[in-house]
Protein backbone atom coordinates (compact mmCIF):
# COMPACT_ATOMS: atom_id res chain seq x y z
CA UNK A 1 0.00 0.00 0.00
CA UNK A 2 2.80 2.43 0.91
CA UNK A 3 4.62 1.54 -2.30
CA UNK A 4 1.50 2.27 -4.35
CA UNK A 5 0.99 5.63 -2.62
CA UNK A 6 4.61 6.66 -3.22
CA UNK A 7 4.46 5.61 -6.86
CA UNK A 8 1.18 7.46 -7.33
CA UNK A 9 1.89 10.76 -5.59
CA UNK A 10 5.66 11.26 -5.79
CA UNK A 11 5.59 12.67 -9.37
CA UNK A 12 3.05 15.30 -8.23
CA UNK A 13 5.28 16.34 -5.33
CA UNK A 14 8.41 16.40 -7.46
CA UNK A 15 6.91 18.37 -10.34
CA UNK A 16 5.28 20.86 -7.96
CA UNK A 17 8.37 21.34 -5.82
CA UNK A 18 10.93 21.55 -8.64
CA UNK A 19 8.70 23.41 -11.06
CA UNK A 20 6.95 26.16 -9.15
CA UNK A 21 8.88 26.81 -5.95
CA UNK A 22 12.13 28.63 -5.22
CA UNK A 23 13.54 26.02 -2.89
CA UNK A 24 17.33 25.68 -2.60
CA UNK A 25 18.92 23.56 -5.32
CA UNK A 26 20.39 21.24 -2.67
CA UNK A 27 16.90 20.39 -1.38
CA UNK A 28 15.69 19.60 -4.90
CA UNK A 29 18.83 17.54 -5.44
CA UNK A 30 18.22 15.61 -2.20
CA UNK A 31 14.62 14.90 -3.22
CA UNK A 32 15.78 13.54 -6.56
CA UNK A 33 18.44 11.40 -4.86
CA UNK A 34 15.67 9.91 -2.68
CA UNK A 35 13.67 9.10 -5.83
CA UNK A 36 16.69 7.52 -7.56
CA UNK A 37 17.35 5.42 -4.44
CA UNK A 38 13.69 4.35 -4.33
CA UNK A 39 13.79 3.48 -8.04
CA UNK A 40 16.90 1.33 -7.56
CA UNK A 41 15.42 -0.48 -4.54
CA UNK A 42 12.18 -1.11 -6.39
CA UNK A 43 13.75 -2.21 -9.70
CA UNK A 44 16.85 -3.86 -8.26
CA UNK A 45 20.26 -2.41 -9.02
CA UNK A 46 21.19 -4.89 -11.77
CA UNK A 47 18.03 -3.91 -13.68
CA UNK A 48 18.95 -0.22 -13.66
CA UNK A 49 19.44 1.09 -17.20
CA UNK A 50 20.93 4.56 -17.42
CA UNK A 51 20.66 6.80 -20.48
CA UNK A 52 24.11 6.55 -22.04
CA UNK A 53 23.46 9.56 -24.30
CA UNK A 54 22.88 11.82 -21.30
CA UNK A 55 25.84 10.40 -19.39
CA UNK A 56 28.10 10.75 -22.45
CA UNK A 57 27.17 14.39 -23.10
CA UNK A 58 27.53 15.36 -19.43
CA UNK A 59 30.92 13.59 -19.25
CA UNK A 60 32.31 15.43 -22.28
CA UNK A 61 30.92 18.80 -21.15
CA UNK A 62 32.24 18.21 -17.63
CA UNK A 63 35.72 17.28 -18.84
CA UNK A 64 35.99 20.36 -21.05
CA UNK A 65 34.64 22.55 -18.22
CA UNK A 66 37.28 21.27 -15.79
CA UNK A 67 40.03 22.01 -18.32
CA UNK A 68 38.66 25.50 -19.04
CA UNK A 69 38.23 26.26 -15.34
CA UNK A 70 41.80 25.21 -14.56
CA UNK A 71 43.15 27.15 -17.56
CA UNK A 72 41.39 30.35 -16.46
CA UNK A 73 42.24 29.91 -12.78
CA UNK A 74 38.59 29.60 -11.72
CA UNK A 75 37.55 27.37 -8.77
CA UNK A 76 37.29 23.76 -9.94
CA UNK A 77 34.90 22.92 -7.10
CA UNK A 78 32.33 25.22 -8.72
CA UNK A 79 32.37 23.02 -11.83
CA UNK A 80 32.14 19.83 -9.75
CA UNK A 81 29.20 21.22 -7.81
CA UNK A 82 27.33 22.10 -11.02
CA UNK A 83 28.15 18.70 -12.51
CA UNK A 84 26.78 16.87 -9.47
CA UNK A 85 23.48 18.76 -9.61
CA UNK A 86 23.14 18.25 -13.38
CA UNK A 87 23.93 14.52 -13.16
CA UNK A 88 21.45 13.93 -10.33
CA UNK A 89 18.62 15.97 -11.87
CA UNK A 90 18.98 14.69 -15.44
CA UNK A 91 19.39 11.04 -14.47
CA UNK A 92 16.53 11.36 -11.97
CA UNK A 93 14.12 12.90 -14.48
CA UNK A 94 15.20 10.39 -17.11
CA UNK A 95 14.29 7.53 -14.75
CA UNK A 96 11.03 9.32 -13.97
CA UNK A 97 10.14 9.40 -17.68
CA UNK A 98 11.10 5.72 -18.06
CA UNK A 99 8.95 4.76 -15.10
CA UNK A 100 5.80 6.75 -15.90
CA UNK A 101 6.06 7.67 -19.59
CA UNK A 102 5.76 11.14 -21.12
CA UNK A 103 1.93 11.04 -21.36
CA UNK A 104 1.46 10.28 -17.66
CA UNK A 105 3.99 12.90 -16.58
CA UNK A 106 2.52 15.51 -18.91
CA UNK A 107 -0.94 14.75 -17.51
CA UNK A 108 0.40 15.28 -13.97
CA UNK A 109 2.12 18.49 -15.07
CA UNK A 110 -1.20 19.75 -16.52
CA UNK A 111 -3.05 19.01 -13.27
CA UNK A 112 -0.38 20.73 -11.17
CA UNK A 113 -0.38 23.71 -13.55
CA UNK A 114 -4.18 24.00 -13.37
CA UNK A 115 -4.05 23.96 -9.55
CA UNK A 116 -1.33 26.64 -9.53
CA UNK A 117 -3.40 28.75 -11.94
CA UNK A 118 -6.51 28.47 -9.76
CA UNK A 119 -4.47 29.79 -6.83
CA UNK A 120 -3.28 32.60 -9.10
CA UNK A 121 -6.84 33.59 -10.03
CA UNK A 122 -7.82 33.54 -6.34
CA UNK A 123 -4.82 35.77 -5.59
CA UNK A 124 -5.84 38.09 -8.46
CA UNK A 125 -9.50 38.43 -7.38
CA UNK A 126 -8.75 38.94 -3.68
CA UNK A 127 -6.22 41.66 -4.55
CA UNK A 128 -8.63 43.40 -6.97
CA UNK A 129 -11.42 43.62 -4.39
CA UNK A 130 -9.57 43.72 -1.03
CA UNK A 131 -6.05 44.89 -2.02
CA UNK A 132 -4.58 41.94 -0.11
CA UNK A 133 -1.95 39.62 -1.55
CA UNK A 134 -2.76 36.21 -0.10
CA UNK A 135 0.42 34.68 -1.57
CA UNK A 136 2.98 37.32 -0.68
CA UNK A 137 5.45 34.72 0.59
CA UNK A 138 6.15 32.38 -2.37
CA UNK A 139 7.48 29.00 -1.26
CA UNK A 140 11.23 29.25 -0.77
CA UNK A 141 11.24 33.06 -0.83
CA UNK A 142 10.96 35.96 1.56
CA UNK A 143 8.33 38.67 1.04
CA UNK A 144 7.74 39.44 -2.66
CA UNK A 145 5.63 42.44 -3.60
CA UNK A 146 3.06 41.63 -6.28
CA UNK A 147 4.08 43.40 -9.53
CA UNK A 148 1.45 45.82 -10.80
CA UNK A 149 0.11 46.91 -14.17
CA UNK A 150 -1.86 50.11 -14.72
CA UNK A 151 -5.04 51.01 -12.82
CA UNK A 152 -4.20 48.82 -9.82
CA UNK A 153 -4.37 45.57 -11.80
CA UNK A 154 -1.79 43.02 -10.56
CA UNK A 155 0.27 40.62 -12.63
CA UNK A 156 -0.53 37.07 -11.58
CA UNK A 157 2.30 35.28 -9.79
CA UNK A 158 0.48 32.60 -7.77
CA UNK A 159 2.94 30.60 -5.62
CA UNK A 160 5.78 31.01 -8.13
CA UNK A 161 8.86 33.12 -7.42
CA UNK A 162 7.76 35.81 -9.88
CA UNK A 163 5.29 36.20 -12.80
CA UNK A 164 7.98 35.56 -15.41
CA UNK A 165 8.86 32.15 -13.97
CA UNK A 166 5.19 31.19 -13.71
CA UNK A 167 4.63 32.11 -17.36
CA UNK A 168 7.63 30.14 -18.57
CA UNK A 169 6.65 27.00 -16.70
CA UNK A 170 3.17 27.28 -18.21
CA UNK A 171 4.29 27.47 -21.86
CA UNK A 172 3.82 23.74 -22.71
CA UNK A 173 0.45 23.72 -20.91
CA UNK A 174 -0.71 26.82 -22.80
CA UNK A 175 0.24 25.39 -26.21
CA UNK A 176 -1.59 22.17 -25.38
CA UNK A 177 -4.62 24.14 -24.12
CA UNK A 178 -4.81 26.20 -27.32
CA UNK A 179 -4.75 23.04 -29.43
CA UNK A 180 -7.43 21.29 -27.34
CA UNK A 181 -9.75 24.31 -27.55
CA UNK A 182 -9.19 24.55 -31.30
CA UNK A 183 -9.91 20.88 -31.97
CA UNK A 184 -12.76 20.33 -29.49
CA UNK A 185 -14.41 23.70 -30.28
CA UNK A 186 -15.63 23.77 -26.68
CA UNK A 187 -14.85 26.30 -23.95
CA UNK A 188 -13.32 23.97 -21.36
CA UNK A 189 -12.70 25.62 -18.01
CA UNK A 190 -9.28 24.23 -17.10
CA UNK A 191 -7.72 25.21 -20.40
CA UNK A 192 -9.25 28.69 -20.34
CA UNK A 193 -7.94 29.17 -16.79
CA UNK A 194 -4.39 28.18 -17.82
CA UNK A 195 -4.44 30.53 -20.84
CA UNK A 196 -5.89 33.45 -18.83
CA UNK A 197 -3.29 33.15 -16.07
CA UNK A 198 -0.48 32.84 -18.62
CA UNK A 199 -1.39 36.13 -20.31
CA UNK A 200 -2.02 37.89 -16.99
CA UNK A 201 1.59 37.25 -15.96
CA UNK A 202 2.50 39.77 -18.70
CA UNK A 203 5.92 38.18 -19.07
CA UNK A 204 7.83 39.24 -22.20
CA UNK A 205 10.10 36.19 -22.37
CA UNK A 206 7.19 33.77 -22.31
CA UNK A 207 4.66 35.74 -24.39
CA UNK A 208 7.11 35.88 -27.29
CA UNK A 209 6.75 32.09 -27.64
CA UNK A 210 3.13 32.48 -28.83
CA UNK A 211 3.95 34.06 -32.23
CA UNK A 212 6.47 31.28 -32.79
CA UNK A 213 3.75 28.75 -31.98
CA UNK A 214 1.58 30.21 -34.74
CA UNK A 215 4.50 29.99 -37.16
CA UNK A 216 5.22 26.33 -36.33
CA UNK A 217 1.65 25.04 -36.14
CA UNK A 218 -0.76 27.42 -37.83
CA UNK A 219 0.80 28.79 -41.00
CA UNK A 220 -0.48 26.14 -43.42
CA UNK A 221 -2.77 28.05 -45.80
CA UNK A 222 -3.71 31.65 -46.64
CA UNK A 223 -6.75 31.77 -44.34
CA UNK A 224 -4.83 30.47 -41.33
CA UNK A 225 -1.91 32.80 -42.04
CA UNK A 226 -4.19 35.87 -42.08
CA UNK A 227 -6.12 34.84 -38.96
CA UNK A 228 -2.87 34.02 -37.13
CA UNK A 229 -1.27 37.35 -38.03
CA UNK A 230 -4.42 39.16 -36.87
CA UNK A 231 -4.39 37.23 -33.57
CA UNK A 232 -0.71 37.98 -32.97
CA UNK A 233 -1.23 41.69 -33.65
CA UNK A 234 -4.18 41.88 -31.23
CA UNK A 235 -2.32 40.00 -28.50
CA UNK A 236 0.77 42.13 -29.08
CA UNK A 237 -1.26 45.31 -28.70
CA UNK A 238 -3.03 44.07 -25.54
CA UNK A 239 0.29 43.17 -23.90
CA UNK A 240 2.42 46.05 -25.22
CA UNK A 241 2.84 47.62 -21.76
CA UNK A 242 4.75 44.50 -20.65
CA UNK A 243 7.28 44.37 -23.47
CA UNK A 244 7.54 47.40 -25.75
CA UNK A 245 9.82 49.59 -23.58
CA UNK A 246 12.12 46.66 -22.74
CA UNK A 247 12.44 45.64 -26.38
CA UNK A 248 13.12 49.21 -27.55
CA UNK A 249 15.74 49.75 -24.83
CA UNK A 250 17.46 46.46 -25.58
CA UNK A 251 17.54 46.92 -29.37
CA UNK A 252 18.73 50.52 -29.14
CA UNK A 253 21.61 49.47 -26.86
CA UNK A 254 22.81 46.46 -28.87
CA UNK A 255 25.46 48.57 -30.61
CA UNK A 256 27.02 49.22 -27.20
CA UNK A 257 27.96 45.55 -26.76
CA UNK A 258 31.41 46.37 -28.11
CA UNK A 259 32.11 48.92 -25.37
CA UNK A 260 30.20 47.48 -22.42
CA UNK A 261 28.89 50.93 -21.53
CA UNK A 262 25.10 50.92 -21.13
CA UNK A 263 23.56 54.26 -20.17
CA UNK A 264 20.00 54.95 -19.03
CA UNK A 265 18.31 51.62 -19.74
CA UNK A 266 15.90 49.56 -17.66
CA UNK A 267 17.02 46.75 -15.36
CA UNK A 268 15.98 43.89 -17.67
CA UNK A 269 17.82 45.35 -20.67
CA UNK A 270 20.91 45.99 -18.54
CA UNK A 271 20.87 42.38 -17.28
CA UNK A 272 20.52 41.03 -20.84
CA UNK A 273 23.24 43.20 -22.38
CA UNK A 274 25.79 43.20 -19.56
CA UNK A 275 25.75 39.41 -19.25
CA UNK A 276 25.89 38.99 -23.02
CA UNK A 277 28.85 41.40 -23.11
CA UNK A 278 30.63 39.20 -20.55
CA UNK A 279 29.82 36.02 -22.52
CA UNK A 280 31.20 37.46 -25.76
CA UNK A 281 34.32 39.04 -24.23
CA UNK A 282 35.77 36.41 -21.89
CA UNK A 283 38.52 35.30 -24.36
CA UNK A 284 37.07 31.76 -24.26
CA UNK A 285 34.47 32.07 -26.97
CA UNK A 286 34.84 28.57 -28.47
CA UNK A 287 34.58 26.37 -25.36
CA UNK A 288 33.53 28.83 -22.64
CA UNK A 289 34.81 29.33 -19.11
CA UNK A 290 33.37 26.10 -17.68
CA UNK A 291 30.13 25.11 -16.00
CA UNK A 292 29.13 27.44 -13.17
CA UNK A 293 31.90 29.97 -13.84
CA UNK A 294 29.88 32.76 -15.45
CA UNK A 295 29.71 34.77 -12.17
CA UNK A 296 33.52 34.70 -11.85
CA UNK A 297 33.85 35.74 -15.49
CA UNK A 298 31.35 38.57 -14.94
CA UNK A 299 33.21 40.19 -12.06
CA UNK A 300 36.58 39.67 -13.75
CA UNK A 301 35.65 41.00 -17.21
CA UNK A 302 33.05 43.63 -16.34
CA UNK A 303 34.97 45.46 -13.67
CA UNK A 304 34.21 49.20 -13.71
CA UNK A 305 31.11 49.75 -11.54
CA UNK A 306 30.94 53.38 -12.64
CA UNK A 307 30.09 52.63 -16.26
CA UNK A 308 26.51 52.42 -17.48
CA UNK A 309 23.72 52.13 -14.93
CA UNK A 310 26.07 51.41 -12.04
CA UNK A 311 23.39 50.52 -9.49
CA UNK A 312 22.43 47.53 -11.68
CA UNK A 313 25.98 46.18 -11.63
CA UNK A 314 25.98 42.44 -10.89
CA UNK A 315 22.30 42.01 -11.78
CA UNK A 316 21.69 38.35 -12.69
CA UNK A 317 25.43 37.68 -12.72
CA UNK A 318 24.82 34.27 -11.11
CA UNK A 319 22.61 32.94 -13.91
CA UNK A 320 23.48 35.23 -16.87
CA UNK A 321 19.78 36.21 -17.11
CA UNK A 322 19.21 33.95 -20.14
CA UNK A 323 20.04 30.29 -20.70
CA UNK A 324 21.42 31.07 -24.15
CA UNK A 325 23.84 33.66 -22.74
CA UNK A 326 24.91 31.28 -19.99
CA UNK A 327 25.56 28.43 -22.44
CA UNK A 328 27.62 30.77 -24.65
CA UNK A 329 29.55 31.99 -21.61
CA UNK A 330 30.18 28.66 -19.86
CA UNK A 331 30.20 26.15 -22.73
CA UNK A 332 31.16 28.35 -25.70
CA UNK A 333 29.73 28.78 -29.18
CA UNK A 334 30.65 25.21 -30.21
CA UNK A 335 28.28 23.62 -27.71
CA UNK A 336 25.76 26.42 -28.22
CA UNK A 337 25.54 25.65 -31.95
CA UNK A 338 25.32 21.90 -31.29
CA UNK A 339 22.50 22.48 -28.80
CA UNK A 340 20.53 24.72 -31.18
CA UNK A 341 21.02 22.32 -34.11
CA UNK A 342 19.85 19.42 -31.92
CA UNK A 343 16.71 21.33 -30.96
CA UNK A 344 15.85 22.18 -34.57
CA UNK A 345 16.49 18.63 -35.81
CA UNK A 346 14.26 17.09 -33.15
CA UNK A 347 11.15 19.28 -33.52
CA UNK A 348 8.21 16.95 -34.10
CA UNK A 349 5.73 18.57 -36.53
CA UNK A 350 3.48 15.57 -37.11
CA UNK A 351 -0.23 15.98 -36.44
CA UNK A 352 -0.60 14.02 -33.21
CA UNK A 353 -0.52 14.36 -29.43
CA UNK A 354 3.21 13.66 -29.22
CA UNK A 355 3.91 16.46 -31.66
CA UNK A 356 1.88 19.06 -29.76
CA UNK A 357 3.61 18.21 -26.48
CA UNK A 358 6.96 18.35 -28.29
CA UNK A 359 6.22 21.79 -29.75
CA UNK A 360 5.09 23.02 -26.32
CA UNK A 361 8.33 21.75 -24.77
CA UNK A 362 10.37 23.34 -27.57
CA UNK A 363 8.71 26.72 -26.99
CA UNK A 364 9.28 26.31 -23.25
CA UNK A 365 12.99 25.79 -23.94
CA UNK A 366 12.92 28.77 -26.31
CA UNK A 367 11.53 31.01 -23.55
CA UNK A 368 14.25 29.82 -21.14
CA UNK A 369 16.90 30.61 -23.76
CA UNK A 370 15.61 34.19 -23.78
CA UNK A 371 15.18 34.63 -20.05
CA UNK A 372 16.21 32.13 -17.39
CA UNK A 373 19.80 30.99 -17.12
CA UNK A 374 19.28 27.91 -14.96
CA UNK A 375 20.17 24.35 -15.93
CA UNK A 376 17.87 22.55 -13.48
CA UNK A 377 15.60 24.90 -11.49
CA UNK A 378 12.03 25.94 -12.32
CA UNK A 379 11.43 22.93 -14.54
CA UNK A 380 14.29 23.40 -17.01
CA UNK A 381 15.36 19.76 -16.75
CA UNK A 382 11.77 18.54 -17.01
CA UNK A 383 11.09 20.54 -20.19
CA UNK A 384 14.37 19.44 -21.82
CA UNK A 385 13.61 15.76 -21.21
CA UNK A 386 9.95 16.20 -22.18
CA UNK A 387 11.24 17.51 -25.51
CA UNK A 388 13.69 14.59 -25.75
CA UNK A 389 11.01 11.95 -25.10
CA UNK A 390 8.60 13.45 -27.65
CA UNK A 391 11.20 14.23 -30.31
CA UNK A 392 10.90 13.36 -33.97
CA UNK A 393 11.68 9.69 -34.49
CA UNK A 394 14.04 9.04 -37.37
CA UNK A 395 13.12 5.40 -37.74
CA UNK A 396 9.78 4.35 -39.19
CA UNK A 397 7.22 3.03 -36.75
CA UNK A 398 4.05 1.03 -37.34
CA UNK A 399 2.66 2.05 -34.00
CA UNK A 400 -0.72 3.76 -34.32
CA UNK A 401 -0.57 7.31 -32.93
CA UNK A 402 -3.31 8.60 -30.65
CA UNK A 403 -4.69 11.76 -32.26
CA UNK A 404 -7.13 12.71 -29.49
CA UNK A 405 -5.48 15.59 -27.69
CA UNK A 406 -7.86 15.71 -24.76
CA UNK A 407 -7.04 12.10 -23.88
CA UNK A 408 -4.50 13.46 -21.41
Amino acid sequence: MITNMINRYFPYILIYMCYYTNLPVKLEELTMIIFITWYILEKKFFELKLNLNIIGIISVVGSISLIQSYKNNYPVDRVLDQLLVIVVMFIGYDLLFKKYGYKKLFSIYLKVSYFICLLGILQFLVFIFLKIDILKYPIGSSYKALPMLKYGIPRIRSVAYEPGWLAQTLVPAVIYSLEVLKISRKLQKKYLVIIFVFFMTMSTGALISIPLYFILVKFKNRKEIMSSIFTVIILGWLTKDAWINKVIDTLSSLKKLQTGVFHDINASSFAILSNLYVALNNKNLFFGVGLGNHPYSYFRNFIDKKIGVYHFYGLNAMDAYSLLTRIISELGIVWTLLFIISLIMNINLKNNIKSIINIGAFLGIFSFLIRGGLYTKFGTTFILLLFYYTRKQRQRSREVQNNTLDSI
